[in-house]
């Protein structure tokens, strides 16, 4: 018998539906998205008058206790909320800093609108909310007077933690397969006293606080291997917050078009490559 060169009435059903049910599906996703509350986030902000926003307690040079010189961070969401005419609410928050982790921060929607401060923007981080682009970038960072190969015997090594979620851990079993001396230290400040007196050869700790100890010119700086760790830093905004966001980023734009970034850093010593938009620096 010879096929029929026609569809049958159930291959024109088919074909119906192949055409009809990606159509439906676009219409009900719209129809979906409808219903969705409005964003009225950056509405309330400037109906209120006021920008609030989370940071740690202290975190060099992000954010310190000196009043004449506060931190990175709260002089450049000054300069936002001036920009935006806001006034600025610092909420402190002492988890913060210790850990990238924002889950353990227990901040909520009523205490900020913004967070800021050493915003890791890693999966963990954008899983629990809505992030910028970064500016920053943070890692194990060494020092010392001359360039040298990290683990020669006999080298000693200074380090110092501070506050920083990067991974202690890591660093210290990778420091053990060298055959250098690590030694412990208390303070950034002593950090930089063992490289002045010479009972330190090189000097290791996050690259932020290493740039504010050492970003003089004076010392010869190199990364530690990415597998160390290395996230770029931003801000961080509630799910949904996407006004505020686009607004806040909007004005980092300028920001950074202006060279306020690259003045604002050489206030606190930051070198440009832990700057984002330096040429070269991957974020």
């Amino acid at each position: 018998m010879q096929e029929s060169i026609f569809p049958t009435l159930g291959e024109q059903v088919l074909a119906f539906l192949r055409g009809v049910v990606p159509v439906g599906l676009c219409f009900a996703l719209l129809f979906a998205v409808s219903l969705l509350p409005p964003d009225t986030a950056l509405r309330e902000v400037e109906e209120r008058g006021r920008l609030s926003v989370c940071m740690p307690e202290a975190y060099p040079p992000l954010v310190t206790a000196d009043a004449d010189r506060p931190g990175f961070e709260v002089e450049l969401v000054q300069e936002i909320a001036a920009r935006s005419g806001w006034r600025l609410n610092v909420v402190r928050n002492r988890s913060m800093g210790r850990d990238f982790n924002p889950r353990s921060w227990r901040i909520t929607r009523a205490q900020c609108q913004m967070i800021a401060g050493g915003v890791a923007l890693s999966q963990t981080t954008k899983s629990f909310m809505d992030t910028s682009s970064g500016h920053l970038v943070t890692g194990w960072m060494m020092h010392s007077r001359e360039p040298l190969e990290l683990g020669v015997r006999d080298q000693r090594i200074g380090f110092f933690a501070g506050m920083t979620g990067l991974d202690r851990i890591e660093l210290g079993q990778f420091l053990r397969r060298t055959e250098a001396e690590t030694i412990i230290i208390p303070s950034p400040e002593a950090l930089r006293e063992g490289l002045e007196t010479g009972t330190l050869d090189v000097a290791i700790t996050e690259a932020l606080l290493a740039s504010y100890t050492f970003g003089n010119g004076e010392w010869t700086s190199a990364w530690l291997p990415d597998e160390l760790g290395r996230f770029p830093l931003g801000m961080g905004f509630w799910r949904g917050d996407t006004t505020v966001r686009k607004h806040v980023e909007a004005i980092m734009r300028d920001l950074v078009a202006e060279g306020f970034l690259d003045e604002l850093g050489a206030r606190y010593g930051l070198e440009a490559d832990v700057f984002c938009h330096t040429d070269g620096v991957s974020c």
